[in-house]
């Protein structure tokens, strides 16, 4: 069986930018991976790759400046600090310091891709995922909106498949579990097993934080 990397480029011919978006750490691990139970075949994992480049090429996700999205990124609810124990860069979120109706789709969506391109190119070699923390304290209505988590998880699975390592989600309440009964049902039972529901956020992230490594100040 010929290598990860020549089949993928052979595949996607079209996509110049294959080798620099993928590197072999991350084809091998999207290979590696399971459906329903049993390895995926290099078929489905090829579609799954050619349907990630073709939607970041359509969508520019490469072209997308910090000056694109700094209104949306200003109050400073979602950001990249240090990394965790294995490696893995850890984005924190805190959505109730984001009123969405003071938010244009487009802008809010952008903000996202901008910080999974980021987040992605700190991850180090030999690693392929990153560890999401959402801060759910002070969460309202105005902080949630069902249609905009649909299209990002449709972001999350079609344009960077394989990348979420963990989603650590705390503190937990009504809104949060509530939220959790429709959003379980829009992902795969593989990124369901990779959501962690814990009372502190700030105790569970500093006990897998890497030596030295501190969460931002404002996580409860």
């Amino acid at each position: 069986m010929p290598p990860p990397r020549r089949l993928v480029s052979t595949r996607a011919k079209g996509f110049s930018e294959v080798d620099s978006v993928f590197d072999d750490s991350y084809l091998k691990s999207v290979m590696n991976r399971t459906k329903n139970g049993k390895q995926r075949t290099f078929e489905y994992s090829l579609e799954k790759l050619e349907a990630s480049l073709q939607w970041r090429r359509e969508y520019g996700a490469a072209q997308v400046t910090y000056e694109d999205v700094a209104a949306s990124l200003s109050p400073q609810h979602m950001v990249w600090k240090g990394f965790d124990a294995s490696g893995r860069p850890v984005l924190y979120a805190k959505p109730s310091d984001m009123d969405l109706s003071t938010y244009s789709t487009d802008n809010y969506l952008k903000a996202h891709v901008y910080l999974l391109e980021q987040g992605i190119a700190m991850i180090p070699k030999g690693q392929t995922t990153f560890v999401l923390v959402a801060d759910a304290s002070g969460m309202g209505k105005k902080h949630t909106d069902l249609k905009l988590m649909r299209q990002l998880a449709g972001i999350a699975t079609t344009a960077y498949p394989d990348r979420l390592g963990m989603l650590l989600v705390g503190p937990v309440n009504m809104l949060v579990r509530g939220i959790w009964a429709v959003v379980s049902r829009l992902v795969s039972p593989s990124v369901a097993s990779k959501i962690r529901f814990v009372r502190s956020p700030r105790a569970a992230v500093c006990a897998m934080l890497r030596q030295g490594e501190e969460p931002p100040e404002w996580l409860s």
